[in-house]
């Protein structure tokens, strides 16, 4: 009886991991979205990031308009943590011209001092601090 409960326990907390927050409205005409990476590993789960995208997408589809980004945010998973995509987004009238996607670059900076310390703590080796401060630079 006891290992049925740890396993269910486990399986809700993985299905709760990956549960999205649903389209939030933010203010008059702008929304958040937000979805925590239940898979396993480290680094930017793709899957999880587009599904945040269809997810909005399908929301402004459904008012016959499209989605703009506002502002993106992506936290690689690591050891003890999930990681998660939010997205700010407006929904415009269709053919408008593409702008700029704002990066927040204390969101760099809280990435890379966050790699830094797992490098110091040795939960990863130099090689993927390295592989990964590559890919975070690429993102701003």
């Amino acid at each position: 009886m006891n290992k049925i409960s740890i396993l269910v326990a486990f399986i809700f907390l993985i299905i709760s991991g990956c549960s999205s927050t649903g389209v939030i409205p933010m203010s008059q005409d702008s929304y958040f979205i937000g979805k925590k990476d239940g898979s396993p590993g480290l680094g930017v789960s793709f899957i999880n990031k587009a599904e945040v995208y269809q997810e909005a997408n399908a929301f402004c589809d459904k008012k016959s308009l499209e989605l703009l980004t506002l502002r993106e945010s992506v936290i690689p998973a690591v050891p003890g943590r999930l990681g998660s995509t939010e997205l700010h987004f407006k929904c415009v009238q269709p053919g408008g011209t593409a702008q700029l996607l704002i990066k927040n670059p204390n969101d760099m900076y809280t990435e890379l001092k966050k790699l830094a310390e797992l490098k110091k703590i040795g939960i990863i080796t130099k090689k993927e601090f390295d592989t990964e401060k590559s890919r975070i630079l690429a993102r701003y």
